[in-house]
C-alpha cells in the first residue's frame, strides 16, 4: 500500500471521545485493555514517511480498540455468540417492515398505452444528454451569511464578465475551485439524468447549447454553466427505457403521497437548534453520553420524537463521510435531509407494525446468525481466526501481541486496512472504549523527539471522521 493511500486510510479512520484527566499516559482504553503513549511511539515513530499529526495517532487508536476487541471476542467464542447485535438486528428487521409496507400500501397505476407513452414524451422527453462546462466557487465549511454572500458576489462578477464576451474556458481554468475539470476549462463531458445533482441537472437541461446559465447552487456551491452539446433521442429509440422511467416515477408520486398524509397527521417539528446538536454529535460520535443527553429531543412528533440516543446510534452505523457531510451542512440541508427524514421512518415503522408487518422471531434470529458470520469473515481477513492461547500465556497477551503485530504491518505498508464497519459497532456495543486527548498529543510529542520535527501545537480537532459505520441526503435510509 503507498505512502498516501496509507496516510488517507488512517485519517479516514480518526475519531475521539471524552477524556479523563488522570490517564495521561493512555492513548486508548477498550474494556480492561489499554493502548500506552509508549505503544503508539514504537509503531508510529519508526515511520518518517507518516505525518507527525494527532490525526494519524487518534486513527491508529481507534484501529487498536476495534481490531483488541474483535481477537478477544474470537479467542472467548469463535462463535461469537456473547456478542450483541441486537440493534442491528433491530435496524434490518425495521428496514423489511417498511419495504413491505411500501409494497402493501403504495400501488400505483403503472400501466401506459403507446399513446399515453408518446404523450408524456413529447411533455417531458427522456434521454436527453448533454455536454457542459462549469466554473464552481463552494462556501466555505459552516460559513456565516456574510461569507455566502461574498462568494454569491464574487460569483455574479465572473458571470457578468462571462456574459460581456470574456472566454468561459479559460474563466474556468483560473477561478474555478473544481480542479479535476478547471484544468479542462470546466469541461464534464457528457451526461445524462440522475449522474448530477439535481439543481446542477435541471439548470444544464434547461439550456441550449451556447447558453449560460444563471447562478445556480447546490450542495457543492456555485455553479456558473456553460452548454456546447445536447442530444435528444426520438421516442422509437428510447421507448421501453421511457415506459420504465414513467412507472418509476408514478410509484415516486404514489410514494410521495403517501408520506406527505402521514407527515400531515404526525406533523413532526425539528426542536431550535437541533442542526447544531446533530453537527456537535457528529463530530464526537464516540462519545459517552449520560442518560438525560441521551433522552434529548431532536425532532417530535404526534406518537413519538427522535432523540438524541436514536440519533447517535444513527450515527455510529454510518460511515465517516457522512459524519463530516454532517458537519458541514446547514441547518436548513440537515432539517430537511436528515432529521425530518428520520422522523418519517419513525413514522413508517410505527405504521407497518400497525398493519402487522413486524418480523418474526426467526426472522431475526437469521439476521443475527448472519451479522454472526460477518465476525468471522473479519477475523480471517485480519488473521484473527484460529488463534489460541498456549500454554504459559494469557488471553491478554495474545490479543496484544497479534493485534501490535497487524498495526505494525498497516504502518509499515505491508497489511491493508481493514474496516470493521458494522462489526466494530456491535463490538463497542459491548465494552466501554474511550480515546485520551493527552495521550495522543503526548504521543505526537515524543515521535517529535524522535525524529527531530516540529508537533503541531494545537489540541487534537474535534471534527475528524469517524472510525465505523454519500451526501445528506442519503444518510437517513430509504422511508
Amino acid at each position: 500500500m503507498n505512502h498516501t493511500l496509507r496516510i488517507t486510510a488512517l485519517l479516514s479512520l480518526a475519531a475521539l471521545a471524552c477524556e479523563p484527566s488522570s490517564t495521561d499516559t493512555l492513548v486508548a482504553r477498550a474494556g480492561d485493555y489499554e493502548f500506552t503513549v509508549a505503544d503508539a511511539v514504537e509503531l508510529l515513530g519508526p515511520q518518517s514517511e507518516l505525518p507527525n499529526q494527532p490525526q494519524v495517532v487518534a486513527s491508529l487508536a481507534e484501529l487498536w480498540i476495534e481490531y483488541t476487541l474483535l481477537a478477544d471476542a474470537t479467542l472467548r467464542d469463535s462463535t461469537y455468540g456473547d456478542v450483541d447485535v441486537s440493534q442491528l438486528v433491530e435496524q434490518q428487521a425495521q428496514g423489511e417492515m417498511v419495504l413491505a409496507l411500501q409494497e402493501s400500501v403504495i400501488q400505483p397505476d403503472t400501466s401506459f398505452t403507446e399513446e399515453e407513452l408518446r404523450a408524456l414524451f413529447q411533455e417531458n422527453p427522456p434521454g436527453i444528454r448533454v455536454s457542459a462546462r462549469h466554473i464552481l466557487l463552494g462556501f466555505p465549511s459552516q460559513s456565516s451569511q456574510a461569507q455566502r454572500d461574498s462568494v454569491r458576489a464574487e460569483m455574479m462578477a465572473l458571470l457578468q464578465r462571462i456574459r460581456a464576451g470574456e472566454d468561459f474556458e479559460a474563466m474556468a481554468r483560473t477561478y474555478s475551485q473544481d480542479r479535476g475539470s478547471g484544468a479542462q476549462g470546466g469541461d464534464l463531458g457528457e451526461f445524462g439524468a440522475g449522474e448530477m445533482v439535481a439543481p446542477f441537472e435541471q439548470a444544464a437541461f434547461a439550456l441550449e447549447p451556447g447558453e449560460v446559465s444563471d447562478l445556480v447552487e447546490s450542495p457543492y456551491g456555485l455553479h456558473i454553466i456553460q452548454v456546447y452539446d445536447k442530444t435528444v433521442p426520438t421516442f422509437e429509440e428510447s421507448q421501453e427505457q421511457f415506459r420504465f422511467q414513467m412507472q418509476s416515477r408514478a410509484f415516486q408520486e404514489a410514494e410521495s403521497t403517501y408520506v406527505a398524509g402521514i407527515r400531515e397527521a404526525a406533523d413532526p417539528q425539528v426542536r431550535e437548534g437541533a442542526g447544531q446538536l446533530a453537527r456537535d454529535l457528529a463530530r464526537n460520535a464516540m462519545s459517552q453520553l449520560t442518560p438525560r443527553a441521551s433522552n434529548r429531543v431532536l425532532v417530535e412528533f404526534e406518537g413519538g420524537e427522535v432523540t438524541v440516543g436514536e440519533f447517535v446510534t444513527f450515527l455510529e452505523t454510518r460511515p465517516a463521510q457522512t459524519r463530516q457531510q454532517i458537519v458541514d451542512a446547514s441547518d436548513d440541508v440537515l432539517e430537511n435531509e436528515l432529521l425530518l427524514p428520520l422522523a418519517q421512518r419513525e413514522l413508517f415503522i410505527a405504521a407497518a407494525r400497525d398493519a402487522g408487518l413486524e418480523q418474526p422471531q426467526s426472522y431475526r434470529d437469521s439476521i443475527a446468525a448472519e451479522i454472526r458470520s460477518g465476525f468471522g469473515q473479519a477475523a480471517q481477513v485480519t488473521g484473527f481466526a484460529g488463534l489460541t492461547v498456549p500454554e504459559g500465556s494469557t488471553r491478554s497477551e495474545v490479543v496484544d501481541r497479534t493485534v501490535t503485530e497487524l498495526l505494525r504491518g498497516i504502518v509499515g505498508g505491508s497489511r491493508e486496512v481493514v474496516p470493521l464497519g458494522p462489526v466494530g459497532f456491535s463490538l463497542r456495543r459491548n465494552t466501554r472504549t474511550e480515546l485520551f486527548e493527552t495521550g495522543i498529543l503526548e504521543t505526537v510529542n515524543r515521535i517529535e523527539e524522535i525524529r527531530g520535527t516540529t508537533p503541531p501545537v494545537a489540541p487534537v480537532p474535534d471534527s475528524l471522521p469517524q472510525a465505523s459505520g454519500g451526501a445528506v441526503a442519503d444518510t437517513a435510509g430509504g422511508a
